[in-house]
């Protein structure tokens, strides 16, 4: 997304990483597995801040963001609440899913970069063939035989 244009989602990200720094955080790789359901204790913990629709969008860009599938992707990695208390756990379902996720992003991230990656132009048939090393050689040769 443009730098200049708004991002709401990012900013209510901002804002839930400044009031719950145990539980949220804006640089990726320091994102945990947040407690299943935490969108409604966002929503009640903001009074009327945010509405349920801007927590729900944000919480889903957080949670499918790569830093915050890699961390979910690890059996047992516990589950935290807004206050950073252990709430529970990621389960072998929830890895697994994680793990998918992963790498359908990876997947289409890779498709994007080949459709964007320049295509060398093809030769016209009547484009003259470039020399090669091997063809100066060979030039050098026959000048100095018929001694030119």
């Amino acid at each position: 997304m443009s730098a200049n244009k708004p991002n709401p989602a990012h900013d209510t990200i901002v804002a839930l990483a400044d009031l719950f720094p145990q539980c949220f955080a804006v640089f990726q790789g320091s994102r945990k597995p947040l407690k299943i359901g935490i969108h409604a204790d966002v929503v009640n913990a903001l009074a009327g801040a945010i509405t349920a629709k801007e927590a729900s969008l944000a919480l889903a860009i957080y949670c499918g963001n790569h830093g915050y599938l890699k961390a979910c992707t690890k059996v047992g990695t516990p589950r935290i609440d807004l206050h950073g208390n252990t709430v529970g756990s990621v389960s072998a379902e929830e890895a697994g899913n994680a793990k998918q996720r992963l790498a359908q992003q990876r997947a289409k991230q890779a498709k994007r970069q080949r459709a964007t990656k320049p295509t060398k132009p093809a030769l016209s048939p009547s484009a003259p063939r470039r020399l090669g090393l091997a063809d100066l050689r060979a030039a050098a040769q026959a000048r100095r035989a018929t001694g030119a």
